[in-house]
Parts: structure tokens; C-alpha cells; sequence
């Protein structure tokens, strides 16, 4: 398993817009300029409202209580926008927090901000729900003239986010459930 951490999460999200050149955004950020990156900004505000994106955006643009968002996005100096195009192009090898943040909204990065992406398993979670899968009747122990299944039959009982519990017969007397912590 690997371990997830704010060097992976960073290139995950300079993975996926590599692939992707900013997916549903690519218009804008295909060969990102500053005016560029602040035009996306200002037709996803009011379109893309994950749970989390108000505070990438609060931390980002640092907004004042109160203030027309959408106005001061469009006033601020292109020059902040500087260190992602620099990022993206790969002039810089990182680059802050709060410009990945941005980064990973403006490409739809699910796994966002940093604090979901290391909480989130879905990466280990479906690794172990496809070898149980994958494995069902396949592997054998031999010993000695005899041949046992060792995961004859194995079921995913109960799943939650932060649990999978998984019961195996091993034979019609045995049965031993295994509960996995993400």
C-alpha cells in the first residue's frame, strides 16, 4: 500500500492534469496564461460547489467578509497567478498549498483539498475488493495428495468508510470474519 502524502497528493493532481490538460477546462489551462487561469476561475464559481471549495477558494483569493467574490476574483493581479502557470508548466517542481488547492479545483481533482485525499482509502479499498474477487476459488494449498481452497467462498459483508468487513467459509464448520480498517 502506498502511503498517501502531500507529495503524492501534488502529483496526483499534476498527474491528472498532465492526462487530462485540465479536462473539462482544457480550453483555459491547455497553455495556461494569467488571464487565462483568472477566466476559468470566474465561469467555475458559481458552477463547480464541492463541499470543500469555498474554503480553496476563501484561502486562495483571500476574500474580505462580505465582499462581491466574483468581483474581486476579477480584479486581483494576474501576477498571482504566476506560480501555478510556473507549476503547471513545469518551470517549478512545487509550488503552495493554497495554489495546488486552486489547481486541483480548476481540473475537478475529486480527492480535494489534501485533508480528504489522505483520509480517502478508495485506492486500498478497491485493491482489496478486487484481490478477494480475483482470488474467489482460484488459489489452492496442496499438501501432501490433498488440495484445499483457502478462499473458497469470501463475501463483503458490511462496508463503511472507514471499515470493510469480509466473512470467509473456509469449510461447512468454519467461518472467520475479517474486518479490514481503512
Amino acid at each position: 500500500m502506498k502511503t498517501k502524502t502531500s507529495k503524492t497528493y501534488m502529483n496526483a493532481i499534476l498527474e491528472k492534469y498532465k492526462q487530462e490538460k485540465g479536462g473539462e477546462m482544457s480550453s483555459y489551462l491547455l497553455e495556461p496564461t494569467r488571464k487565462q487561469i483568472k477566466e476559468a476561475c470566474l465561469w467555475l464559481f458559481n458552477r463547480r460547489k464541492g463541499k470543500y471549495d469555498e474554503g480553496i477558494l476563501n484561502r486562495f483569493f483571500q476574500f474580505e467578509e462580505g465582499e462581491n467574490k466574483s468581483y474581486a476574483i476579477d480584479r486581483i493581479n494576474g501576477d498571482k497567478f504566476k506560480p501555478i502557470i510556473n507549476f503547471l508548466t513545469g518551470e517549478t517542481k512545487s509550488t503552495t498549498p493554497a495554489n495546488l488547492e486552486l489547481i486541483a479545483w480548476l481540473i475537478d481533482f475529486k480527492q480535494r483539498p489534501l485533508s480528504i485525499y489522505l483520509k480517502s482509502n478508495t485506492e486500498n479499498e478497491e485493491t482489496l475488493l478486487k484481490s478477494f474477487q480475483k482470488n474467489e476459488n482460484a488459489y489452492y494449498l496442496k499438501n501432501e495428495n490433498q488440495v484445499v481452497d483457502i478462499i473458497p467462498e469470501t463475501k463483503v459483508i458490511e462496508k463503511t468508510d472507514k471499515s470493510i468487513t469480509i466473512i470467509s467459509q473456509i469449510n461447512p464448520t468454519l467461518r472467520i470474519t475479517t474486518i479490514v480498517s481503512l
